[in-house]
């Protein structure tokens, strides 16, 4: 028999989230994963992935609503969600444009697993995994946890994996008495957020509604290098040194003295959640002050421990935190996710690769023809891979127009560099109109082409 209960806060807090998206974009809650089966039988495959399911129930999880309030099913067997396709190639090109279009189908988000996969086999031959799945039920880590499980699996059927809480017991301990401190600092960080107030000068939309955004991605293999170095000098992390220059850029953009940024906690910090399959992620606000009359090493440490804090109030209760808002004004439109968490940043680390400070590999600018046009008006998302970060920017332009995240995202290049070599410089150095290495930002860069 199938086994109901309440959703954790993660899975509430991507409830939230994808319920708000248009219905032509729902899709963007969709992870995609690719794994190389070359050299494995359909059997091994099949019954690796069987075994995945039967140890996880995430994979076997369907939501559903009562009287306005999501719940999770738990079922005992599922059939397998792939589709086994013979093809006559099974290149990388094949498999992207496989992947493409898996990742590019919607889920409903009642009723459904979540999860399905592509299987291509060219005479017999496995040669790859397509899969789409939503945020609804699992978060990148998870989707990393379930690879290295697989890959076991395949070379040994016994093999056994070290697992984390599964969601309904993580929902009923979140709920629990055992949570009841937990909660209550929680509350409280979010009242001290809106007491110091949020940034009411950035437009906020309604649930579904779309409006016109930029959406600009910066690639350099030399920023991700210089962010080590100065965070290891500063004694912060990475991160913290790219989200307190993004938000010094904000500040100045919006002639603020504080920027209420979203930070994404991925909430895996205990050793018991370390290893959880499901979603966990949730955006915790922190109001971060900006003195422009602060050294730059002031600047990131302040913001640093600052965002340090905010971290232990990462997993919450979104529908109560809504409760908590409306005593201090509701938004006109009542699309409580995008009015509490307006200006948000992430920064994800795929892999181990070490990003080297001195490359001086051309740095790029990509505009993104067809930019996100729901949600929040601000959003930064940092993505370290093989040695090259991307930082992703969208800007609702009444906010911060094209000019202007050329601007921060050049402060981010000169950034880390000065605070990788010369931290005690002015904070308004990083405005000082120097021309940047290449490596660092393109000589030639341009607004979004019309």
């Amino acid at each position: 028999m199938p086994v109901e209960a309440a959703l954790t806060f993660g899975q509430l807090f991507s409830w939230r989230d994808i319920e708000r998206h248009p219905h032509d974009w729902i899709h963007e809650a969709n992870l995609p994963a690719m794994w190389d089966l070359r050299g494995l039988t359909l059997d091994r495959v099949t019954a690796a992935l069987s075994a995945l399911v039967e140890r996880h129930e995430a994979l076997r999880t369907t939501y559903h609503v009562r009287d306005g309030v999501p719940y999770q099913r738990v079922h005992e067997t599922v059939a397998l969600p792939i589709e086994l396709v013979e093809r006559d190639g099974g290149d990388q090109q094949e498999a992207e444009r496989t992947a493409a279009e898996l990742i590019g189908r919607p889920f409903p988000m009642e009723a459904d697993l979540n999860w399905r996969g592509l299987l291509v086999s060219v005479k017999g031959e496995p040669k790859f995994l397509a899969l789409s799945i939503s945020h609804l039920i699992l978060d990148a880590w998870s989707v990393q946890h379930l690879r290295t499980q697989f890959r076991a699996l395949v070379k040994d059927p016994g093999a056994t994996a070290e697992l984390g809480p599964v969601p309904r017991t993580l929902a009923s301990s979140q709920r629990g008495q055992e949570w009841a401190a937990r909660r209550t600092g929680a509350e409280r960080h979010w009242r001290g957020v809106l007491e110091d107030g949020l940034m009411d000068e950035l437009p906020t939309l309604p649930s579904r509604a779309y409006r016109n955004r930029l959406e600009a991605t910066l690639h350099s293999r030399r920023i991700g290098g210089l962010a080590h170095a100065a965070a290891k000098r500063l004694g912060v992390t990475a991160p913290a040194v790219v989200m307190a220059l993004v938000a010094a850029g904000v500040a100045r953009q919006t002639g603020a003295d504080r920027v209420t940024m979203s930070l994404m906690a991925s909430n895996r910090f205990s050793a018991g959640n370390q290893r959880a399959v499901g979603t966990l992620n949730q955006l915790v606000p922190v109001v971060l002050p900006v003195d422009q009359g602060a050294t730059l090493a002031e600047h990131v440490r302040g913001l640093h421990w600052a965002a340090t804090k905010a971290y232990r109030h990462g997993s919450y209760d979104i529908d109560r935190m809504s409760e908590v808002a409306a005593e201090y004004g509701r938004p006109e439109h009542g699309c409580w996710f995008n009015h509490l968490l307006r200006c948000w940043f992430n920064y994800l680390q795929i892999d181990d690769k070490v990003a080297d400070p001195a490359d001086d590999s051309p740095a790029e600018l990509v505009w993104t023809p067809l930019a996100q046009q729901y949600g929040q008006p601000f959003r930064v998302r940092v993505q370290v891979q093989r040695g090259r970060t991307s930082l992703l920017m969208l800007a609702d332009p009444d906010v911060v127009p094209a000019d202007g995240m050329l601007d921060i995202l050049r402060g981010v290049g000169h950034g880390v560099q000065l605070a990788a070599t010369g931290p005690e410089a002015g904070l308004k150095e990083l405005w000082s109109g120097k021309e940047l290495d290449p490596s660092l930002f393109p000589r030639e860069a341009d607004g979004p082409p019309r």
